[in-house]
């Protein structure tokens, strides 16, 4: 009931001014098929505007806007030290823009470092359930639609009037406040509301970074990855550039140890082959196949 309320009343000021919304979501996935016993959790946010919306990780958030502090700082101090041992890292990295009133979505993927942006224009076909149920105080309705393989059911609230939800999820009559996939390996649960002050332009328009591919693309990038997951880091290591992010004599205090930025490219390069030997069972299950 308190969650309902808080919606209710963000709504409310939302008509008179404008403002935009945070919907926090619970998501819990399974990422390993050949062990569905283990879960992890990670909140989302949808962050909605007049304009339209972005979905991303909490974590990620602040994960990011603290590297990047650290990292402007280095080149403007040559600092070479940075502790990182108390920053929690976030275990998705996928954000997804859609733009109102036509919900044109952008899935938003990381690999190698690399931002990737994949544009999808096309509606979600959905099929809506005379199916009804209560969710966090409000009444539901059921839906189903196929995501990148996989087969979903949501339900939607019609009194909250925004077409969207969690991830690439929009065009239903009303917020969606509950998804999971068939298999129940994914699934969003809406935990949490806040009201912000966020300009539309700062959440949709494009970073200079980022990089606009298609689906093709993509799955030839993730196979040349899964060949030599550290390949763009020891070129990085290897640049005199202006632009290189830190000195080669740099030095990085994580999880309590110090290493050398030789010691820590081995050591990502470990953790990330051994990170492609159990993430097998992606939300995006298409992409990756």
């Amino acid at each position: 009931m308190k969650i309902k309320l808080s919606i209710l009343l963000l709504m409310m000021t939302a008509l008179y001014f404008a403002q935009s919304n945070q919907f926090i979501y619970e998501y819990t996935f399974k990422i390993d098929s050949l062990n569905r016993d283990k879960s992890d959790t990670e909140n989302m946010v949808l962050q909605t505007t007049p304009k339209g919306s972005k979905f991303y990780s909490q974590v990620k958030a602040v994960y990011d806007s603290t590297m990047t502090a650290a990292f402007k700082d280095a080149r403007t101090t040559q600092k070479v030290h940075f502790d990182f041992t108390s920053l929690k890292q976030a275990k998705v990295n996928t954000e997804v823009i859609k733009t109102y009133p036509d919900y044109k979505r952008t899935l938003k993927k990381e690999i190698s470092s690399n931002d990737l942006l994949i544009n999808n224009d096309k509606k979600l076909d959905w099929k809506i359930s005379n199916e009804k149920s209560k969710v966090l105080g409000y009444d539901v309705q059921k839906a189903t639609t196929t995501l990148y393989g996989r087969k979903w059911n949501v339900w939607f609230a019609p009194e909250i009037p925004i077409q969207d939800g969690p991830h690439e999820f929009c065009g239903l009559p009303g917020l969606i406040v509950k998804a999971e996939d068939a298999k129940r390996d994914h699934s969003f649960t809406l935990i949490g509301t806040k009201k912000t002050e966020v300009s539309p332009d700062e959440i949709l328009n494009k970073k200079a970074r980022e990089i606009v591919i298609n689906e093709e693309k993509f799955k030839k990038l993730w196979s040349d990855y899964k060949k030599d997951p550290a390949k763009n880091l020891r070129q990085t290591s290897g640049s005199t550039s202006i632009s290189a992010p830190v000195s080669v004599s740099a030095s990085i205090t994580f999880d309590g140890k110090t290493y050398s930025q030789d010691e820590m490219l081995k050591l990502i390069e470990k953790e990330r082959k051994e990170e492609l030997q159990k993430n097998n069972n992606f939300l995006e299950l298409d992409l990756y196949r």
